[in-house]
């Protein structure tokens, strides 16, 4: 089974000269406009705003053609998203605000090759309008350096380039894509379950013994809570003195050390998958997840802000590129539900499962990786009539990562 995946490689427009920077910032002001332009349509047909828009267009703004389409289709996904959210009653106005955008540019517009310049060898060639073309010098870090090498010797092909202005310095979004091969027929079913306490924990459950899971490992989610409570309150205090300024700054710094600690725990969820023969990774479809939460309100806005989707995204896409395939299940009853038993309890609270009709006693977030593991078991037939061996069970599951030693007794 193959299945094309994307990488977005991250580089930084090295020391431009002051004429470039222009050229950029004029290009993103028209940019900027066109896109705005495009949302007054209020249409998400992309026939339809070409057809009623693009001759005006290329009149009204002095950019290259390709750019001109770029536009027409970054605006049609804003306001796609805005519907959506508009659907689900989150959007504060009746119309989508533009506050800020990346140029996208595609193959039409941009070449990129790698040259023996002292300065960086890599060099980005932009087409910005009739008149002006430019290139810039682009560095990468060590891991994005990776892609981008492999992708020069053809393993990935490049798609899209977004350049991206913030803190005023620019950046150089890569967007590649390759084929890769998926795993078939799956031999070991790893259930991940994501939460605030562990921000995961997963369990593997093999073909060949499917009542018994084996080596459960948790990640511990202590060290993204005192990151958000850390600057949380950083934020309360600039906000007191009127510091808005330094809140978005804040924010941005925030978001890039939570996004470093969600790679490594995928990255590491990944290589847990890859001991076993053949693995699957199975995770929750977290639709409407943040509306079914009825706890307080100091706790809502944590778990608002609590990146579930994000980390799943990470996990799927360093899985493909080892191959293994991710799949996603109903999330009813998965934290309620007694792996052994199946019994569904009316109310889980603290951190252990207790199960009222066969006595087991249970890490909750174990039991439901394990749940989460044996909804995709059932559906292809490697359930068993058997209830799983009760005084052997608790050690098939060993703890692992840096979360706390699941709690497990059988009754």
């Amino acid at each position: 089974m193959k299945k094309e995946t994307q990488v977005t490689v991250v580089g930084k427009v090295f020391k431009p000269n002051k004429n470039k920077v222009l050229a950029l910032n004029t290009c993103l002001e028209e940019y900027f406009r066109a896109v705005k332009w495009y949302l007054s349509f209020n249409s998400t047909s992309k026939t339809f705003l070409h057809k009623n828009g693009y001759e005006k267009a290329k009149q009204l703004f002095n950019l290259n053609t390709a750019l001109i389409q770029t536009a027409r289709d970054k605006a049609v996904e804003i306001l796609k998203s805005f519907n959506e959210k508009k659907k689900e009653g989150k959007a504060k106005s009746e119309r989508p605000k533009l506050n800020r955008v990346s140029i996208r540019f595609d193959k039409r517009c941009y070449s990129f090759a790698k040259t023996t310049n002292v300065l960086t060898p890599y060099w980005l060639t932009l087409s910005l309008n009739r008149r002006t073309r430019i290139s810039l010098p682009i560095k990468f870090g060590g891991r994005q350096q990776k892609f981008i090498e492999e992708a020069l010797k053809g393993e990935w092909q490049f798609c899209t380039v977004e350049m991206v202005k913030r803190d005023g310095e620019w950046y150089a979004h890569f967007v590649l894509k390759k084929e890769v091969e998926l795993i078939d027929e799956p031999e070991t079913f790893i259930g991940v379950d994501l939460g605030e306490w562990n921000v995961a924990v997963a369990v593997a459950v093999s073909k060949y013994n499917p009542s018994k899971p084996l080596k459960g490992q948790f990640w511990s989610g202590a060290k993204i809570r005192y990151v958000r409570g850390k600057y949380s309150h950083i934020r309360r205090n600039l906000q007191r003195k009127k510091r808005l300024d330094l809140v978005k700054r804040i924010g941005s710094k925030e978001g890039m050390i939570v996004n470093q600690i969600l790679h490594t725990i995928a990255k590491e969820v990944v290589e847990y998958a890859k001991q076993f023969s053949k693995p699957i990774i199975i995770m929750e479809r977290l639709n409407g997840i943040r509306e079914e939460m009825n706890s307080s309100a100091k706790l809502n806005r944590r778990l608002h802000a609590w990146s579930f989707r994000k980390l799943q995204q990470y996990i799927e896409y360093k899985a493909n590129l080892e191959g293994i395939p991710v799949v996603y299940v109903n999330p009813k009853n998965t934290s309620k539900r007694c792996h052994r038993c199946g019994h569904v309890a009316r109310k889980v609270e603290g951190r252990e499962f207790k199960c009222l009709k066969c006595g087991l006693v249970y890490n909750r977030d174990l039991n439901s990786a394990i749940n989460i593991a044996h909804a995709l078991t059932r559906g292809v037939g490697w359930g068993s009539c058997e209830p799983p061996e009760l005084p052997h069970e608790a050690f098939a599951v060993k703890a692992g990562g840096t979360g706390e030693a699941p709690s497990v007794r059988a009754g």
